[in-house]
């Protein structure tokens, strides 16, 4: 009597979900890195797949819009990469340790880390809009306060330091 293949086909049908979502999520962060202008400092941006435990996180780069979903990569919410870079060339972001920290703990489903900035947000752009305003001052005002500059950000967006959860003032 032959066995029913109807388990082995439903795992397979919730892998092939799990990867459609996961390359949606890359292209979405790309989407959104697109739209990023000038960044103060090496940035990355990371994004989590829902229903899942992962993240899609970008290299870290000044010019976000050059990234796409071949430069990605998929991480766990511990931190393990379980799927690099299509490219092979390009490494996840040295932020990857405090993304997946934030993303465990459920601050957001975005996250954009700059420097000694990490901040978390309902969508990519967001995050990245916080990453701009808090940032290092734009080079042509070299006065400007970046707590004001905080101030100004969305209130859905929060202002962590990459080493604990606690907002930084």
């Amino acid at each position: 009597m032959p066995q029913s293949s109807a388990p082995r086909d439903a795992s397979g049908a919730r892998a092939a979900v799990a990867q459609v979502v996961i390359a949606r999520t890359r292209e979405r962060l790309c989407e959104a890195c697109a739209s990023a202008s000038a960044l103060p400092a090496p940035t990355a941006v990371s994004v989590h797949v829902e229903g899942t435990d992962l993240f899609v996180i970008t290299p870290d780069a000044l010019d976000l819009s050059q990234v796409g979903p071949a430069q990605t990569a998929l991480l766990t919410d511990d931190g393990r990469v379980i799927g690099g870079a299509w490219d092979r060339r390009t490494r996840p972001s040295a932020a990857a340790p405090a993304h997946a920290r934030a993303h465990r703990a459920g601050l957001g489903p975005a996250i954009a880390s700059a420097g000694d900035r990490l901040v978390h947000a309902a969508d990519a752009v967001a995050a990245l809009q916080a990453i701009q305003r808090t940032g290092a001052p734009p080079r042509d005002e070299p006065d400007a306060d970046p707590k004001a500059i905080a101030e100004d950000a969305p209130a859905a967006t929060h202002v962590h330091s990459p080493e604990s959860a606690s907002p930084t003032p």
